[in-house]
């Protein structure tokens, strides 16, 4: 490998590129580990942050996770970084039982789970992330090995939104080299974590391949141009399938979806598969979409007969002779309880917003829970034209002296001070237009 200082690290003018629309946030959180490509993060963005009249407010994120003895010490050497730049951190510690097996994913999820919070409690409204050009070639050659399809190879994007927190990554252009050179020109240190060294992880096996694919003309830029191009494409579909939903999905406040079958029989087998995986995610209320090969195995299984029924991701899936249905399942992990004091806005089971006002506590359960509570004889009719399992997870605000609330059933309006509506399926696409369109083209 090239020693880093003989790349150029990143200037004033294209760290103001780079960073020029994080400007439209008020508050924005910086998720830091201690290594090089976070520590080159915050360090570029409090520089720019001085020279920049409009920029956000910042707050640094980092991780104790207890993984490793020297993790305490070193997300307090993030801290005395960050204030030494003039940036607030907070430390967050994962807590708990750790777990015994897939280590590197639980770590990211405790810590994204943390970070989400801990945004949320400061008020930010984005969290920044370090993710460059290296790791987005990583990430197109894992999933490339795993056989993904379109989605799975748009790899990483710039913007994106996960559990309700809106996540960007300013520097998927960047080389780590680039990273490294921009901290040894300032003679800033940082942490080295040993297991992305450690051969038992895909991701370091996929590294190490990564000079040979380059003498080859795989090289990261090029395989990050590739996830770009994949990326499009599946924006193309995301327009197609949200057209289809939004002319002929019927979504039930309580969260069940249906889609008459005529329609689906004529979509290309690209857009269907992206509408039944975009359904069974939401719907099922799960981070991931299913795996490319068990969503073909499904649609398969829904091919062969007019009356089938099916779980995956969290939902359960039934086609009939005019109709496809799409419900939460409650099995085998169903929604957990959520109890709140006081004003807020929560999410619940990542389908539904919950909003109160009220300083009385509130409960949000689901609705096959509720017969083993204080208000077990409580109970409604499910609507005639749906399943009565398709039910089973709405939720139902439980507060005292007042009825149990359950979208759909019974009273109009929640509670007063309360108010429940369920996530979009689909995100608006900020244009469906291209590069000939004004509003899509840059300069000139």
């Amino acid at each position: 490998m090239v020693a880093p200082e003989t790349f150029p690290g990143i200037g004033p003018d294209e760290a103001n590129h780079l960073f020029r629309p994080l400007c439209g946030h008020r508050k924005i959180g910086i998720a830091v580990s201690g290594g090089a490509d976070s520590v080159a993060l915050m360090v570029l963005l409090a520089e720019w942050r001085q020279r920049t009249a409009d920029a956000p407010d910042m707050c640094v994120f980092t991780v104790d996770h207890g993984l490793r003895p020297e993790a305490a010490h070193e997300a307090e050497t993030v801290a005395v970084l960050a204030r030494a730049h003039g940036l607030a951190c907070r430390v967050l510690k994962w807590t708990g039982e750790k777990p015994a097996s897939n280590r590197q994913a639980g770590a990211r999820d405790a810590r994204f789970a943390l970070m989400r919070e801990a945004l949320h409690a400061a008020g930010g409204d984005a969290l920044v992330l370090a993710h460059h050009r290296d790791d987005q070639a990583e990430t197109f050659l894992l999933r490339l090995a795993r056989g993904s399809g379109v989605y799975g190879l748009s790899a990483m994007a710039p913007s994106a939104r996960r559990e309700g927190a809106l996540i960007l990554r300013p520097l998927l252009g960047v080389e780590k080299t680039r990273l490294v050179a921009t901290l040894v020109a300032r003679g800033v240190s940082w942490c080295e974590d040993p297991s992305n060294d450690d051969p038992a992880y895909a991701r370091v096996g996929m590294r190490r391949l990564m000079p040979e694919l380059a003498a080859e003309g795989l090289t990261p830029a090029r395989l990050e141009h590739t996830a770009m191009r994949m990326a499009r494409a599946a924006s193309a579909l995301d327009v197609w399938v949200g057209d289809v939903l939004a002319g002929h999905a019927q979504v039930h406040p309580a969260g069940p979806v249906r889609l008459p079958v005529s329609t689906l029989q004529s979509l290309p087998q690209e857009v269907l598969l992206r509408l039944v995986s975009l359904l069974l995610q939401r719907v099922g209320g799960q981070v991931y979409p299913p795996r490319i090969e068990k969503l073909e195995r499904l649609l398969g299984d829904l091919a062969r007969a007019p009356d089938v029924q099916a779980t995956l991701a969290g939902a359960v899936i039934r086609r009939t002779k005019s109709s496809l249905l799409v419900w939460r399942e409650h099995g085998r992990v169903p929604p957990g309880p959520l109890t709140v004091e006081g004003p807020g806005v929560w999410n619940w089971d990542r389908r539904f917003a919950i909003s109160v006002t009220t300083l009385e506590t509130v409960e949000v359960v689901a609705r096959a829970d509720i017969t083993d509570r204080e208000t077990g004889s409580w109970r409604t009719a499910t609507p005639a034209d749906w399943p009565a399992q398709a039910f089973d997870t709405a939720p139902c605000v439980l507060r005292e002296g007042v009825a149990p609330y359950c979208p759909g059933f019974g009273p109009d309006m929640p509670p007063a001070g309360i108010a429940i509506s369920l996530l979009p399926l689909i995100k608006e696409p900020g244009s469906t237009g291209n590069s000939l369109n004004p509003l899509h083209s840059g300069p000139t």
